[in-house]
């Protein structure tokens, strides 16, 4: 995953230098309103793919929050996470979040763990998402102003030369009832499907190894590879 600032038009600026929240990370460092994060292909669904956030309050007094999908390129916001508050999963531009009522944030706190944004769907196509965070009154109704807003932006290109884990092959990309890998190290393996959900996960230490994927549906699945060295590498396949 990268991060980047970008310089949105001097009214959102203007509004984020007022701000009383500030958006941190899941390290707690603080995020400029205008920011994009990107993640790539192998950074698809829970956790890879999701970016965990917190919203701390700066004022004096306790302060409500909302978001929205703001706008979206190349999708209709559709194999999309947002959790704010509640989790939401394919949402629309102009939806609020949480949908009824408001977040609620101490004086001098911060929101609790789970808040996160997440591409769910792992193709050939690029999209990006961007969200507007802002305060409110209690009811959620009335805007405040203070808008922040950040970028979540899906490359497929990224993560295909990331392919340091090199001594890791699949006999075939077309599978039936095994799937068969090798390698001299050993790793972790795990298969996702199409929206980025686990569906098998095996740490394997031999050399060869026949996983069976029977009873996995017909379609389409990522095989993501971790070796000990935390070197990655993620292959297409197709289940017969």
């Amino acid at each position: 995953m990268k991060i980047k600032s970008l310089f949105f038009a001097l009214c959102m600026v203007a509004a984020s230098a007022n701000a009383q929240f500030t958006f941190i990370d899941s390290a707690g460092t603080p995020v400029e309103s205008g920011s994009t994060v990107t993640y790539g292909q192998g950074q698809v669904g829970d956790p890879d793919g999701f970016y965990n956030y917190f919203v701390v309050n700066d004022a004096a007094e306790a302060i409500f929050m909302k978001a929205e999908l703001a706008s979206a390129e190349n999708t209709d916001g559709s194999f999309f996470e947002i959790c704010f508050g509640l989790c939401y999963d394919e949402i629309e531009i102009g939806q609020k979040f949480p949908a009824n009522g408001s977040v609620f944030i101490g004086q001098g706190e911060q929101t609790l763990p789970g808040n996160h944004l997440g591409n769910t769907l792992a193709n050939d196509d690029p999209r990006t998402f961007t969200f507007r965070y802002y305060q409110t009154d209690q009811a959620g109704t009335t805007e405040l102003g203070n808008d922040f807003f950040i970028t979540y932006s899906y490359d497929p290109t990224l993560g295909l030369t990331d392919n340091a884990f090199l001594d890791f092959n699949i006999s075939a990309t077309l599978v039936g009832d095994y799937l068969e890998t090798k390698s001299p190290d050993s790793y972790t393996l795990s298969i996702y499907n199409k929206r980025g959900r686990s569906v098998k996960k095996k740490r394997i230490t031999t050399q060869t190894n026949r996983m069976p994927v029977g009873d996995l549906p017909a379609g389409m699945y990522f095989v993501r590879v971790v070796n000990d060295q935390n070197a990655s590498k993620t292959i297409k396949i197709i289940k017969k």
